[in-house]
């Protein structure tokens, strides 16, 4: 049971990577938080209520920051581990019109 649960952290862990890229990529065009959030909800099938979504602007990069509450509910496992909390960034050229 263990190797199960450790397996669906991992593929959490490739989804929380993945959300992060696509929410830097619509951070780069897109001046709305709202986008941004949506983008990385639809991005990967991550459990929204268990999501946090930042975005910090420098002069050059937009970086999203992508935090996920990974659910362990594989009987036996997952109430040894509890849940394990996994973050990834990433960051694009800011490529949005500066007024």
């Amino acid at each position: 049971m263990c190797i199960v649960q450790t397996a669906l952290v991992a593929r959490d862990a490739v989804l929380v990577s993945h959300a992060a890229r696509v929410g830097a990529r619509i951070a780069a065009v897109e001046p709305s938080m709202d986008a941004v959030r949506t983008a990385v909800e639809h991005a990967a099938a991550l459990d929204p209520d268990r999501l946090e979504v930042e975005r910090h602007v420098t002069a050059e990069l937009v970086r999203v920051t992508v935090r996920y509450r990974s659910a362990t509910e594989v009987p036996l496992a997952g109430a040894l581990v509890g849940d394990v909390h996994l973050t990834e960034s990433a960051a694009m050229p800011d490529e949005r019109p500066h007024r």
